[in-house]
C-alpha cells in the first residue's frame, strides 16, 4: 500500500472513474448481445476488453492507495465511514 494518500477530491474523482468504468463494461456487454453485425460485435468485444483493463487499473490504483479492502468488509466499512465523516467535515 502506498503511503501518499489521496485528497478527498482526488479520492472522489478516482472512485467516480471506477464507477463509470464499471457502467461502461455493463453497457458494452449489453450492446454486444443486441447487435446483429459481426463487425460491430468484434469492435465492441475489443472495447469491452479495453474497458475491463481500464477498470482493473483504476481499482488497483485505489486499492494501492488504501481506499479499497475488497477482501475485508469490516475494514472497508470503517474506511467508508471515515471518508463520509471527512466529507461532512466532522
Amino acid at each position: 500500500m502506498e503511503t501518499n494518500p489521496l485528497s478527498t477530491t482526488d479520492q472522489t474523482i478516482a472512485t467516480d472513474m471506477l464507477f463509470e468504468a464499471k457502467a461502461a463494461i455493463k453497457d458494452i456487454a449489453t450492446a454486444i448481445t443486441e447487435t446483429t453485425s459481426k463487425e460491430v460485435r468484434d469492435f465492441l468485444t475489443k472495447e469491452l476488453k479495453d474497458a475491463i483493463n481500464q477498470q482493473e487499473r483504476i481499482f488497483n490504483f485505489l486499492q494501492n492507495k488504501g481506499i479499497y479492502h475488497a477482501k475485508n468488509v469490516k475494514d472497508q466499512l470503517d474506511l467508508d465511514i471515515e471518508f463520509a465523516n471527512r466529507a461532512l467535515g466532522e
